[in-house]
């Protein structure tokens, strides 16, 4: 049996709770190759020696507050530089919007359907969404603004048939999170 080449290895920060491994799961089945690594009390620099044992191209680090997931860190680990600091201002699971548990396969083929953020587009190409046809999912983006006049970046995974996929990612529109608030 052929072993799957793994391009983004993801995680959160340490003792994530179900919301946040709920989060990553989904993550893991919408970003071509990737895999999940439970991160425990597990320092950074071990994360990264595993990422970098699995030949991976980038470390998806997701941040936590109050339960929820709060940051989105990318690494390179070519250049073993951060290369993505996104805040994320709201998160809605696909188990949340269709009431069911897990009954969607991984994502292979990703392809960019509409999205004008420069930021997020560069990220979802690292990411592997860069196939052009035949895509097992496609990713939307629109830029919302909320009623306490706060700018924000809606992406959705959806199939081909507009069906969602994974989880819909609120992103601040104009801002990273400010590493000293890690």
């Amino acid at each position: 049996m052929p072993i799957r080449r793994t391009r983004v290895i993801l995680t959160s920060t340490r003792d994530a709770p179900v919301r946040v491994r709920s989060f990553l799961n989904e993550l893991e089945d919408i970003i071509p190759f990737s895999k999940r690594i439970n991160r425990g009390r597990q320092s950074l620099d071990a994360i990264l020696r595993k990422a970098k044992f699995f030949q991976a191209s980038y470390l998806v680090v997701v941040g936590i507050r109050k339960g929820n997931p709060w940051f989105f860190l990318v690494y390179d680990l070519y250049t073993s530089s951060l290369k993505y600091n996104l805040r994320i201002l709201g998160v809605t699971l696909r188990k949340e919007i269709l009431k069911v548990e897990k009954d969607s396969k991984k994502v292979r083929k990703g392809c960019i359907g509409s999205i004008e953020h420069d930021t997020i587009k560069k990220l979802l190409l690292d990411l592997g969404y860069y196939s052009i046809s035949s895509c097992d999912a496609y990713a939307y983006g629109e830029a919302i603004i909320t009623e306490g006049n706060k700018k924000l970046y809606q992406v959705k995974f959806l199939d081909n048939q507009n069906n969602i996929l994974g989880p819909i990612i609120r992103f601040d529109y104009n801002e990273g999170i400010d590493r000293n608030q890690i």
